[in-house]
This record gives C-alpha cells, sequence and structure tokens, in this order.
C-alpha cells in the first residue's frame, strides 16, 4: 500500500478525522488518484473498522468515530471527483441507490453515487436503513433501470431478497436490473437471491453500471 493510502488508512482506524482531512488532501495535492485513495484507504479502512466492530473488537462508538472521521475525508474526495468530471449533457441512465433496512452505514454508497454522477448518470439516493418497499416505490416513481442495495452488516443482507421479491410483486422484476455490494454481499449470494450484478468495490460497480447502459 503506498506510503500517501497507508496514512489515510491509519488516521481512520485511529479516528482522527482532522488527520483524515489533512493527509487526503495532502495525498491529492501530489497527485494521488481520488478513486485510488477512495477504494484503497477510505474504504478498506472503514471495512475494516466494521470487520472489527462484528468482531467486538471495538465499542460502537468508536466506530462511529472512525465513520465520521472517514466521511472528512470522502467528502473531500466526492469534490474533487465532481470538480474534475467532464461528462456533461444529457444524462446516461436513471439509477436508484440505498442502504437496506436495518443498517445505516452509508460511504460506500456515497462513493459509488458520487463516481456515477461524475460520469454523467441520475442518481436517486433514497438513504440508509430503507425497507425494500421504498426501493421499488422510487425506481417505479423514476423509471429507473438499475436497482443498486448496500448491506455492511450480515444481518441486514436478507433484505435485499426482499427487494428482489418487491420488485416481482410489482410487476417491474424484468425492466429493471439490480446489483448488490457491501462487506456483507458476495457472488454466492447475488445468485441465491437473483441479483443481476454483484459489486465487490465502487469502482467494478461504476464499471458495471456503465457496461448495462452501453449495451442497453
Amino acid at each position: 500500500m503506498p506510503d500517501h493510502i497507508k496514512a489515510v488508512n491509519d488516521a481512520v482506524l485511529s479516528f482522527d478525522g482532522d488527520l483524515v482531512k489533512k493527509l487526503v488532501t495532502g495525498a491529492i495535492e501530489s497527485g494521488v488518484d481520488p478513486v485510488v485513495l477512495m477504494n484503497e484507504g477510505l474504504s478498506k479502512a472503514i471495512v475494516e473498522i466494521g470487520d472489527r466492530f462484528g468482531r467486538e473488537e471495538i465499542f460502537l462508538m468508536e466506530l462511529m468515530a472512525a465513520a465520521d472521521a472517514c466521511m472528512g475525508g470522502v467528502k473531500i474526495v466526492k469534490k474533487t471527483i465532481l470538480d474534475n468530471s467532464v461528462d456533461a449533457g444529457k444524462p446516461k441512465g436513471v439509477i436508484v441507490m440505498g442502504t437496506v433496512e436495518g443498517d445505516i452505514h452509508n460511504i460506500g454508497k456515497d462513493i459509488v453515487k458520487t463516481l456515477l454522477e461524475a460520469a454523467g448518470f441520475v442518481v436517486h439516493d433514497i438513504g440508509v436503513d430503507q425497507p425494500a418497499e421504498v426501493f421499488v416505490k422510487k425506481a417505479i416513481e423514476v423509471n429507473a433501470k438499475i436497482v443498486a442495495s448496500s448491506a455492511l452488516i450480515t444481518t441486514t443482507s436478507p433484505n435485499q431478497k426482499k427487494i428482489e421479491d418487491k420488485l416481482r410483486e410489482a410487476g417491474i422484476r424484468d425492466t429493471v436490473r439490480t446489483i448488490i455490494g457491501g462487506a456483507a454481499t458476495s457472488p454466492e449470494w447475488a445468485e441465491e437471491i437473483g441479483s443481476d450484478y454483484y459489486a465487490p468495490t465502487a469502482t467494478d460497480g461504476v464499471n458495471i453500471i456503465k457496461k448495462y447502459f452501453e449495451g442497453a
């Protein structure tokens, strides 16, 4: 792991929000790709924090402190990505995105949203802790072609299957594609619940969505 990225990672793991912002700004000014910084530094750090919390090695307050520290860096990276975006004109596609019910984590989702918006897509972010019905209602409302859901906690991933079920009940499953991501997901889980795509990283998610719309 390059020094700039490792330093950001370590700062998040130390719950030092001020240092995270300083290091992220310095890394970007030094020419580090903001997408790489997001994926390799900030995202991996928050996944590690989530794993530590799952193993009961840290307390909830520490988990929240790390998330706050990470978000300070995410905001800087998001602004950089959007400021440097050159995609404009007609929107390339409409996507509904959110974190499933019972899960309040938003960092991974926000990363994907930023990258997609920078690439010219319209993203309707319904937020965190959202029931399957809300995903479906919004997809119908905006005529979305992609429904993307994130689950970081294992106990909440079954709610991704509920999204599949509710899309079928609404009669629109054949007209949309679903993509899942988050630490609680896997290719096997995507296959089990019937999701069209699985994205192990934010960049993978963006690339999958781009390829879908290019071929649509």
